[in-house]
């Protein structure tokens, strides 16, 4: 009788790199294998205490403490500088621009920030911490705390946001280009208290695409100077090379940058391999191999077609762990995005597989295990996309 082999009670990340590692079959495949170790945090406190409600909404968060980049950025904001920060993948950035804007409604409830993301996903999940906030706080008076306005906005509801300007309002570039400054006299309420413009995941805008992006944001100025406004720009990217030479090329203003990251890290390791088989079906195989261990794991392809196949051929092999695993691409209903976002917070879907539409930091929850179905392009989306784990 054949002897199967059985898997630990409570697998962890190292017992399947050891069976990987050490496999008669996958072993000669790795051609390399680096380890980075676990780095502490490093933590500190603003000069100037935070207001209460905040201080009592980071204790509610179970924050005692914030990360020293996000006390940096809480320092340079407040003094009225622009900011880039360009720190890993899990370090706490959201803090950064929410702190400085949340502390300054709390100073004066008509001011205003604009928020720009590159995904609907990313506006989403920011929107979602917005509203946790505004429950948490009792809401602020009237006006409303913050409100998405994007493609997914019915003509209702964007009447509704232009009638009753929210404190903070998300939105694309796209929307700002089209909705935003062609009808500027519309909002110009809203561009006349503005205060802060955040604009996440800049690395994006690169190329033809950045210099079409740097040409909005001067017409965003231009109109900006017309109603008497000057906000505080706050930048965010991945870890780039020359993140204050972008910012300040996109925005025509100096910006200060941060660098370095007061997050802690833990352990990971990175292996490369060279399969004998298609790539595609050695996806398959160590996806399985993990699911199966209660291991939660992300799979970056390259082609929306790519996703849906690994997904189908992995599926048949997991038995009653088959509803444990989702696809997610461009494409999918709104709904359905937010449906898999949320399983995928919740612990309920145990892996996905994904084209970049999940490269940007949309928060997903914690996760163990990231493949990468071929080189993403750049030495950058290697990284963004391998920080999603680790958290």
């Amino acid at each position: 009788m054949r002897r199967t082999k059985q898997i630990p009670q409570q697998p962890s990340i190292e017992e399947y790199l050891h069976a990987l590692t050490s496999s008669k079959k996958y072993g000669p495949q790795i051609v390399c294998h680096r380890t980075f170790e676990k780095e502490q945090g490093q933590y500190c406190f603003p000069q100037n205490a935070l207001q209460q409600p905040l201080q009592n909404w980071l204790h509610h968060l179970g924050i005692s403490k914030l990360y020293s980049h996000q006390v940096q950025a809480l320092e340079l904001t407040g003094s009225g500088r622009n900011i880039i920060a360009a720190t890993p993948t899990a370090s706490g950035k959201s803090m950064i621009y929410n702190l400085p804007v949340f502390e300054g409604i709390l100073a004066d409830d008509t001011c205003r920030a604009l928020y720009l993301f590159p995904l609907k996903a990313l506006a989403q999940d920011q929107l979602r911490i917005l509203q946790e906030y505004e429950k948490f706080s009792g809401g602020s008076g009237d006006t409303p705390f913050a409100a998405l306005y994007d493609g997914d906005t019915s003509a209702w509801q964007r009447k509704k946001i232009r009638s009753t300007l929210p404190n903070i309002l998300i939105s694309n570039p796209e929307m700002l280009h089209l909705s935003f400054l062609p009808y500027h006299r519309n909002w110009s309420h809203f561009f006349r208290n503005l205060k802060y413009i955040v604009i996440d995941e800049i690395h994006t805008y690169r190329g033809v695409f950045g210099s079409h992006m740097a040409w909005v944001l001067r017409r965003l100025q231009r109109i900006l100077e017309f109603y008497g406004a000057d906000p505080v720009f706050i930048l965010l990217s991945a870890t780039i090379g020359n993140p204050g030479e972008l910012g300040t090329a996109l925005i025509n203003r100096p910006v200060s940058c941060i660098r370095t990251s007061g997050a802690p890290k833990s352990k990971k390791h990175m292996l490369f391999l060279n399969p004998y088989d298609s790539a595609s079906h050695t996806a398959c195989q160590l996806l399985e191999a993990a699911l199966k261990r209660g291991l939660r794991t992300i799979v970056y392809t390259q082609s929306r077609k790519m996703t849906e196949l690994i997904t189908i051929w992995t599926r048949s092999r997991l038995g009653n762990l088959a509803d444990k695993l989702s696809s997610y691409r461009s494409g999918f209903l709104p709904g359905e995005r937010r449906d898999i976002e949320r399983r995928l917070i919740s612990g309920e879907l145990l892996g996905v597989i994904s084209t970049s539409a999940l490269e940007l930091g949309i928060d997903i929850g914690s996760l163990d295990l990231c493949i990468l179905v071929g080189y993403p392009g750049s030495i950058m989306s290697s990284w963004q996309r391998g920080g999603r784990v680790g958290r």
